[in-house]
């Protein structure tokens, strides 16, 4: 790695930081004031407030993310700019085609590495935070527990016992359903799975009911469907979006939804949008870019640097558009990804 790439990536990192510290702040002055009110009304140790703004934190950063990776490249030439230091770049005999693929490595790079480490940790960071806010803090009462991936739950003359397997507790493993009068036992119902249809609906897979009027004599199901006194929402900690769902969680959507024969539209929306947010950043800046690099000039950096940010702000409201389409049409992200990856491909590779 010569001289020239190593002062790009310490530049380029320097302004990504500027920007993350900048917005952050934006976001944790406004969480603050925004939360403290409700905070001070519940009367809790203030660690519970640090720590929710902690989890809180990294969901902010997971929203802004790929608009900050875009916009990195484009202050680093300005700032290069004003310093005369792109130009002496130039004048040492640097294309500008040469400048423009260093600088959509380091896009790649930080997108893909940034993307991959977000999409690991927010899920979990998103349930904390909601979590310590409803539950610990507003004091929100809650009819059951989750202890190990075990979801025990306390209803009306019943108590459930069952592992979640996705975030909506609409697909069930390892059921056991036990209905008391007083204290006394009167009904067992036992699944390997159970799926919920709706209304009170569920359909169980390998069933085993027993009841004390036959003496808890067991029968046995393959398959059975009927009604039982089971919300899935009530008894949900913490409600967690489709778009905040594990990779895990979103498998076990998918599976739930094919059993039950609903399209897993949203599932697989949020799959392409995944593989997307790894390719965001480079999708907003890769044209802003291009335009500044053309239109450079050392006495009019300041025009190429504002034409080429109402480029990118241009861009950026088409993507915030396309994305509120991409419940309905599912493979828009996927179209958009092969784009991005044509355009790379061309780039670093065809153009070298």
């Amino acid at each position: 790695m010569g001289l020239f790439h190593k002062f790009l990536i310490k530049e380029f990192s320097k302004n990504f930081l500027i920007l993350l510290s900048i917005f952050l702040a934006f976001f944790l002055i406004g969480d603050f004031f925004d939360k403290l009110p409700t905070f001070l009304i519940a009367k809790k140790p203030f660690f519970y407030f640090i720590e929710y703004l902690f989890w809180k934190i990294q969901v902010n950063i997971y929203q802004i993310f790929p608009y900050l990776v875009a916009l990195t490249p484009l202050l680093t030439l300005f700032f290069l700019s004003r310093s005369l230091e792109l130009l002496a770049f130039i004048s040492l005999g640097f294309l500008r085609e040469e400048i423009f693929r260093a600088l959509l490595k380091l896009l790649l790079s930080f997108s893909l590495v940034g993307g991959i480490l977000l999409n690991l940790i927010v899920p979990n960071a998103y349930y904390q935070a909601q979590y310590l806010w409803e539950i610990r803090i507003e004091g929100r009462s809650a009819q059951h527990l989750i202890f190990r991936g075990m979801l025990f739950f306390e209803g009306d003359k019943f108590i459930l016992m069952a592992t979640p397997l996705e975030p909506k507790a609409e697909y069930l493993a390892d059921l056991v359903l036990l209905f008391l009068d007083g204290t006394t036992p009167q009904k067992i119902i036992w699944a390997k799975k159970a799926f919920y249809l709706g209304d009170r609906v569920w359909k169980l897979e390998e069933a085993i009911f027993q009841e004390r009027e036959l003496e808890f004599k067991p029968f046995f199901y393959k398959n059975w469907e009927g009604t039982l006194p089971l919300k899935p929402k009530t008894f949900i900690i913490v409600e967690k979006p489709v778009k905040f769902a594990s990779l895990k969680e979103l498998y076990q959507r998918y599976l739930f939804l094919k059993k039950i024969q609903k399209p897993p539209t949203e599932v697989l929306a949020e799959v392409f949008h995944r593989f997307l947010y790894l390719f965001m950043g480079i999708a907003l800046s890769l044209f802003p870019l291009l335009l500044y690099l053309k239109k450079y000039s050392p006495s009019k950096y300041t025009a190429s640097f504002l034409q080429s940010l109402m480029l990118f702000f241009i861009v950026s409201s088409l993507f915030v558009i396309l994305q509120t389409l991409i419940p309905k049409f599912v493979f828009l992200p996927l179209l958009i990804n092969l784009l991005v990856l044509g355009s790379l491909i061309y780039f670093l590779v065809i153009r070298k």
